[in-house]
């Protein structure tokens, strides 16, 4: 018997499938110097992506031009040949370029060595789009309309942000030392949904100004309860170690 229509998410076709691609000291091409191509540019710094710029010292805009004497990027001062692409180290290929011709010809080249490409302002071009991305230390929230309004994206985000408290950013940080340190006590495959449902506890129990003033010694004390599938609540552990402080011998509920 057929379980009830509802009871499963629904489908929703024609989207993207939306990841956190890692460029971390991976080999990226961006062919065009100007304003797009900066853009881009920039992205890819913040992903750690070693980047070749192809494109005519004329055609740099000053934002590239000042990547390049920081030694950021490397540049090849002429136009795109197909040469370029027999690298076997480039993970992607990106073309902010005003010529429709040459960008359809790069991208023709890029298929047929699969090579991801992104054609600036040509959807029917790009194997992936560029969202508008919301940046906060650890914490990246991007906002895709699948190439169909790269401006209303940017509101979208811009409100989303908005809304967002100001200490979300250290909040991943603590939660995130708190996860590595959760691994290096309980590393074994095994542990896996038993960590997954602890630290969820966790950024269920704490709020966000609670994570955010989280220390080392309170790691340590809630990694002790890990063990008995405990969490102390924030309350009950400042108030232990208040109590330890003064000479007393706390008695405090596990939650």
């Amino acid at each position: 018997m057929d379980p009830p229509a509802d009871e499963f998410p629904a489908v929703q076709p024609g989207g993207s499938l939306l990841l956190a691609w890692q460029v971390r000291n991976r080999r990226v091409l961006v062919v065009g110097g100007g304003n797009v191509a900066a853009g881009r540019i920039l992205n890819l710094l913040n992903a750690d992506a070693l980047i070749t710029v192809v494109t005519p010292a004329a055609g740099l805009v000053p934002e590239v031009a000042h990547r390049i004497s920081q030694n950021l990027i490397t540049h090849i001062d002429r136009n795109f040949l197909p040469t370029d692409l027999e690298d076997p180290a480039i993970a992607m290929v990106l073309t902010a370029v005003d010529d429709p011709l040459a960008s359809s010809t790069i991208y023709t080249l890029c298929k047929q060595k699969r090579i991801p490409v992104n054609v600036a302002d040509v959807p029917p071009e790009c194997d992936f789009y560029f969202g508008s991305v919301h940046r906060d230390g650890p914490l990246q929230i991007m906002v895709s309309t699948n190439g169909n309004g790269p401006k209303l994206a940017n509101i979208v985000r811009r409100q989303i942000a908005a809304t967002l408290p100001a200490n979300l950013g250290e909040a991943v940080v603590k939660v995130g030392a708190l996860r590595k340190r959760l691994r290096g006590i309980a590393p074994a495959p095994a542990e896996g949904p038993k960590r997954m449902d602890w630290m969820t506890r966790v950024c269920e129990g704490w709020s966000l100004e609670e994570l955010c003033d989280m220390n080392e010694e309170d790691m340590e004390a809630l990694l002790k309860g890990y063990g008995d599938g405990v969490v102390i609540s924030y309350k009950e552990l400042r108030g232990e170690q208040d109590a330890i402080a003064e000479g007393f011998d706390g008695s405090f509920g596990w939650v």
